[in-house]
Parts: C-alpha cells; sequence; structure tokens
C-alpha cells in the first residue's frame, strides 16, 4: 500500500514537473524546442530522379516543382455516368436556409469555435490576436467577411496559403513521406468556417450514411468494427460457389486530386442553389499557394483544377 502511494505522488511529481518546466525558459524548454526543430527541418530531399539534393533553394524548387504537379488537372472526362447515381437530396427548404444573410453572430461563432495558438499563415496573426483585441479589429473583420458572404466580393489576397511539410516518417527524404499542411489567414477561416457552419445541420443530408467521419453524430471508429466484422466473415466462410474479394485502395492523396468541375457538379445534383455553389467554388479556386521550407518562399502560383 504504501509503495502504491510512493509511485503515485512520484508519478504525480513528473507531471507537476513537465507542466512546470516545458514553458519556461530553461534549458529543459530550448532541449525539448531544438529536437522538435531537428525532427521537422528538411536537410536534404531525394528528386524524382532519385539524385540527393542537399542546396536549400534547390530543396524548395524540388517541393515547389512537386505540388504544383501534385495539385493540378489532369483532366477530367464524361461525368454523366457518374452523376447519374447522385440523388437529389437538397430541397428548396434547405437552399433557402443555406442562402440567407449572413450575420455577424455568424462570424463571431466561426472565430470562438477556431484553437487560438493554431499556427498562423503568411500575415503571422493567429486566431488569438482576433479573440483578445476583437473590440478594436472586430467592425473592420465583420465589414470584409459580410462582403465576401453577401455582396459576393473578392478576397483575393486574403487567401494565400503556405504550405509547409510535417515528416510522417523519422528523417524522410521523399516528398511522399511529408504531409502537407496549409497554414491560411484567419480571414480566410472566418469565410470558409462561417460557410461550413451553416452547412453542418443539413450535412447528412447529402452525406450517405457509410461514411462515418467528418459528420456530427457520426464516429470513424465505426468502420473499423464493421471491416473487422466483414473480414471475419471471409475467414469463417467455407461452403457456397460464390468467393469474395476485399480491394484495398490508396487515398492518400485523394483530396489533393479531386477535380473542381467534378466538386461543382456533384454538388448542382445534390441539389444546392447555384448561388450557393458558386460562393463554395470562389473559396476553393481562388486560392493561391507557395511552399515555405526553412523561410524559404517562391512566388504564390494557382492551382487549375
Amino acid at each position: 500500500m504504501e509503495i502504491d502511494k510512493d509511485e503515485m505522488y512520484r508519478e504525480q511529481r513528473a507531471r507537476a514537473n513537465w507542466l512546470q518546466l516545458r514553458d519556461k525558459n530553461s534549458a529543459f524548454f530550448h532541449k525539448y524546442a531544438s529536437a522538435r526543430r531537428r525532427t521537422n527541418t528538411i536537410n536534404r530531399l531525394e528528386s524524382e530522379g532519385g539524385q540527393e539534393i542537399t542546396d536549400d533553394l534547390e530543396i524548395n524548387e524540388t517541393a515547389s516543382n512537386y505540388f504544383q504537379n501534385l495539385f493540378s488537372s489532369k483532366g477530367v472526362g464524361d461525368l454523366s455516368y457518374l452523376l447519374e447515381g447522385i440523388e437529389t437530396n437538397i430541397s428548396s427548404k434547405i437552399n433557402t436556409a443555406l442562402l440567407s444573410t449572413y450575420s455577424v453572430d455568424e462570424i463571431q461563432k466561426a472565430l470562438k469555435g477556431m484553437g487560438p495558438t493554431k499556427a498562423p499563415g503568411y500575415d503571422g496573426f493567429p486566431a488569438l490576436f482576433f479573440q483578445k483585441y476583437w473590440h478594436i479589429v472586430g467592425k473592420d473583420v465583420e465589414a470584409f467577411c459580410l462582403g465576401v458572404l453577401n455582396e459576393g466580393k473578392n478576397f483575393d489576397s486574403t487567401n494565400r496559403i503556405n504550405i509547409v511539410l510535417i515528416p510522417k516518417t523519422p528523417n524522410p527524404t521523399n516528398l511522399v513521406n511529408f504531409r502537407p499542411i496549409s497554414l491560411c489567414t484567419i480571414l480566410y477561416k472566418l469565410v470558409v468556417k462561417t460557410i461550413a457552419n451553416r452547412l453542418q445541420d443539413f450535412i447528412g443530408k447529402c452525406i450517405d450514411s457509410a461514411q462515418s467521419a467528418f459528420v456530427p453524430g457520426r464516429l470513424i471508429s465505426d468502420n473499423v468494427l464493421i471491416a473487422y466484422d466483414i473480414l471475419h466473415t471471409l475467414r469463417q466462410k467455407r461452403s457456397g460457389k460464390k468467393g469474395f474479394m476485399v480491394v484495398k485502395l490508396d487515398m492518400s492523396k485523394s483530396y489533393d486530386r479531386v477535380e473542381w468541375s467534378y466538386l461543382k457538379n456533384v454538388m448542382l445534383k445534390i441539389g444546392f442553389a447555384e448561388s450557393w455553389v458558386t460562393l463554395v467554388m470562389k473559396c476553393v479556386s481562388t486560392v493561391s499557394y507557395t511552399v515555405n521550407i526553412k523561410g524559404l518562399k517562391k512566388k504564390y502560383w494557382m492551382f487549375w483544377g
């Protein structure tokens, strides 16, 4: 009993030391920060031809070319046979709700729902700045966002995105083993999140029940259980002339390769009003990007998907 108490005491002390030391200007903090920097720093890359690159400018050039090629349109064929299988589920009543005038309260709700210290965009301002100084900047931010949402104003100057690369494996050299993270400005996030919040009430109408992720009230873990039961059933099959098969798809770049024309046509087929689709596509198709490696950035480019 005394041993258990001693272990609990030491465990609590360990947590206290972590909480006490991690954010102090101490040797512990500097070592922790240095270790993270070493993990995330890209010192060399492997080109498509298999050549090792160590020069920072060449690394940035290689990464930029890779993502420009990855995100560019590869062309799309006839979509009619795909669209035929999609049902129209969005009613005129839902469209009326989606197209109603956006309010100041919706902008403020979107801001409050953001993580205060998430990585900022190219302007360097995190959500915390806007949350803390809303009494100063709030009116201007609201006017800008409502101008985009209600009046169709352009926001090209704010939807510039910095792509930073997070390693998925220890010491990666191939760009396939990096996860691209898009750092957006808060103004762009506010516009997009306000649209997403309004759509959230109706998302279940256009997302099939088979998809259990990214929809309120559904859990991605449900699919794990379903997959386990399916594989168990296949293993237990001992009779019958009909066989079964399992197909494993590589979905690692699925979101990056969605054609914009396909996305637009699917939304229209589901039943969304054309003006709503135009607003969503404006958020998607007017974004410009650059790859940021060690602070080095090339000029921003746009993708034509």
